[in-house]
């Protein structure tokens, strides 16, 4: 992994979020599922049940999860899409791919270089069990945040360190 990387502070995180655009690439358009999505719900709940996100799914029903590797502090990116009522795990951004935890699997996904010198997994088309994500919030030191529909929600700033589950709710 070579020499210790220095922590990236959240407004260098918001300004590469800004640059790299908080949309994921995956579409809906042609999905049979799409007719009645204004009514489903994308929500972010604790392992106590308590509900942090609760907002109507956006038109193209994707989202990302921007993290920040607790040991290498780099901010991960991972993208979302909800299609035919199922959950996938779309893409992965990451500035390296040496770090624990991280990495490609040949035959999951298309390695590509994303244009700003870090790695890129496309396509990746992971269906999620239970048709939910599972994660635990980092701290204010290795914060995650959802982007949905043109929003940030800082999940750190009121939960860090919870374990939360990200789900659809579909009408």
């Amino acid at each position: 992994m070579g020499g210790r990387r220095s922590r990236l502070p959240p407004l260098v995180v918001a300004a590469w979020l800004a640059i790299a655009g908080a949309t994921a690439p995956a579409q809906a358009a042609g999905d049979p599922s799409s007719a009645g999505r204004a009514a489903a719900r994308l929500r972010v709940v604790t392992a106590a049940e308590e509900v942090i996100v609760d907002v109507p799914l956006s038109e193209d029903a994707t989202w990302e999860l921007v993290w920040t590797h607790s040991v290498a502090q780099v901010p991960v990116r991972d993208s979302f899409a909800w299609r035919e009522s199922m959950m996938w795990l779309t893409d992965h951004r990451t500035p390296y791919l040496d770090i624990a935890g991280l990495g490609h699997t040949p035959g999951r996904g298309e390695l590509r270089d994303d244009g700003e010198g870090g790695h890129w997994i496309a396509g990746i088309d992971l269906r999620l069990a239970g048709d939910v994500h599972r994660f635990i919030i980092g701290s204010a030191l290795a914060p995650t945040t959802l982007l949905h529909a043109g929003r940030v929600h800082d999940l750190s700033a009121s939960h860090p360190g919870v374990r939360a589950r990200i789900e659809v709710i579909a009408p």
